[in-house]
């Protein structure tokens, strides 16, 4: 019988061995190792995670147009979500979350560092990103679903993420809030205790809004239930079917809360 692993722990159990820097004095370095639960989020929204307002949040900067490309999309939940007529990219053709969003769902990410990079496994896709230490961007980046990230420490307990090239056909959220290709996204990962992981974002997008604005900060939460227990594959064949056993009655699906 043939034995192997998925490819998010062979990557982890591989990186793991490798030390972290010497240039840099370990207490300077927050740990963020392990397994870190985000639960759902709708909406980036300071005021709306619940994404009872779309459009009409009072802080989210739309530029005119990018609002009226936003309203004329259809989310799969939310106030006004119709799943049957969705226009949700993930849901209609699997194509990635992207950043923020693979934030926003009842998942698990796990944190590997590195002297060279953070890896930021995620159950869901599953996916995993490389935020590259000590780096720069390149000058003209081709544009892709999770663009290229540099990162650095900062006052002994937070992960900056400096992120660009990124292209403009994913959703920040579940409703839809969106993004251009002159997106510049800053995250910030900050140890708070040994049970959380703070995570806020900077948006710098001149193409979808008027000015920079600020997510968060929410909360991740430590979990010790093991990584991948739950194979979170994009497949239109068990969207549909979650929606018939659960969406279509209105429930938001208790067994989806899974840390």
């Amino acid at each position: 019988m043939r034995r192997g692993c998925s490819i998010a722990a062979c990557l982890s159990s591989l990186l793991l061995s490798v030390p972290l820097s010497s240039q840099t004095a370990a207490e300077k370095i927050p740990d963020l190792s392990g397994d870190w639960f985000h639960p759902v989020v709708l909406s980036i929204s300071p005021s709306d995670a619940r994404g009872t307002k779309r459009g009409n949040e009072g802080d989210v900067p739309y530029r005119p147009e990018s609002l009226k490309a936003m309203m004329a999309e259809v989310p799969a939940t939310g106030a006004d979500g119709h799943f049957e007529l969705t226009t949700d990219p993930y849901i209609q053709y699997c194509e990635p979350l992207g950043l923020v969003r693979m934030f926003g769902y009842p998942g698990k990410s796990r944190f590997v560092q590195t002297a060279d990079a953070v890896y930021i496994l995620d159950e869901i896709g599953p996916t995993f990103r490389i935020v590259w230490l000590n780096a720069k961007h390149p000058d003209d980046p081709d544009p892709q679903y999770l663009g290229h990230s540099i990162g650095h420490y900062e006052n002994g307990d937070t992960l900056v993420v400096d992120t660009v090239g990124v292209n403009n056909r994913t959703w920040f959220d579940q409703m839809g809030h969106p993004h251009s290709d002159q997106l510049h996204l800053i995250e910030r990962f900050r140890r708070v205790d040994d049970k959380t992981l703070s995570y806020q974002i900077t948006i710098d997008d001149p193409g979808a809004y008027t000015k920079t604005w600020t997510s968060g900060p929410r909360n991740f939460a430590r979990s010790e239930t093991g990584f991948l227990r739950y194979q979170w594959a994009c497949s239109t064949r068990d969207t549909l079917e979650h929606y018939e056993k659960v969406g279509s009655a209105g429930n938001p699906g208790s067994t989806t809360t899974f840390k």
